[in-house]
């Protein structure tokens, strides 16, 4: 439980996205995003909901943290902007990093959490996602993040890599580099030592889970952990996406996000 003093305590400076009217979905994003920078199709398309969610330590406005970054507190954090919102029972969607702090937040929380949504979600640093890490973080400690933002675009789908032409490569590249948030190491080495495998069976609300089968940054079969330890969960597959979803992987995935939340209690 959640006291209202530890509520402010966990939100202070903390910059939140609130937008749109109807029920309280609350939002978890991933390591080196943000929470419009992950979640914009489903801000931006579904009309009905009230997105809410936080901005992790050194992304959009919040500060930077000045020790290593927890889950639990992550995942507190993101159940504290949903019950700030008035909202005491609501789902998570979760994206990467941010289907792991929606697990731990379902277990540490269930009295307020009625569903998930966990998009190419993070069960447990694997063998790409540790090879990743070990690259980004490498980059990042030499402040070389142009070299940072090219490995970023490499996490699309190999479809998408093949259909851009240079100068959309470069666009790319420098949107990426453009804002990528201070605290994105500090993300990354909390994805190191996650493993959310141990919580998935305590797990006990409808979850969808979805996967990319071209995920450059998370194995598919990584992902698909998580519909296999969560009892009843849902698995949804798009063989030829990416980590990164375009425009057109996006409405599909906007699409069963919606029909979901519109049949999940709350």
């Amino acid at each position: 439980m959640i006291s209202d003093a530890h509520r402010k305590q966990l939100l202070d400076q903390v910059d939140v996205v609130d937008s749109g009217s109807g029920p309280v979905v609350a939002l978890a994003h991933g390591a080196g995003g943000g929470v419009r920078e992950n979640f914009a199709p489903l801000i931006d398309t579904i009309a009905d909901q009230r997105f809410v969610g936080p901005y992790y330590p050194g992304a959009g406005k919040t500060p930077q943290a000045t020790a290593p970054l927890s889950i639990d507190a992550l995942a507190d954090t993101v159940v504290a902007t949903a019950l700030e919102a008035g909202s005491e029972r609501f789902p998570i969607i979760g994206l990467s990093l941010g289907a792991a702090v929606a697990v731990t937040a379902a277990t540490r929380h269930p009295e307020h959490v009625s569903a998930l949504v966990l998009t190419v979600g993070l069960t447990y640093p694997d063998a790409q996602a540790r090879a990743l890490v070990r690259v980004w973080r490498h980059l990042a400690e030499r402040g070389d993040l142009d070299t940072l933002a090219e490995l970023l675009f490499y996490a699309n789908s190999p479809g998408t890599l093949t259909s851009v032409s240079e100068g959309e490569h470069a666009a790319a590249v420098r949107q990426i580099r453009a804002g990528y948030p201070v605290g994105g190491a500090d993300h990354v080495e909390l994805v190191s030592r996650t493993d959310i495998r141990p919580l998935l069976s305590a797990v006990d609300v409808p979850t969808l889970v979805v996967v990319s089968g071209e995920d450059r940054v998370v194995l598919p079969d990584t992902v698909r952990r998580l519909a296999s330890g969560i009892a009843g969960a849902e698995l949804i597959e798009y063989p030829s996406a990416g980590h990164i979803f375009t425009p057109a992987e996006a409405g599909p995935w906007v699409a069963e996000v919606s029909a979901f939340l519109d049949r999940v209690p709350r």
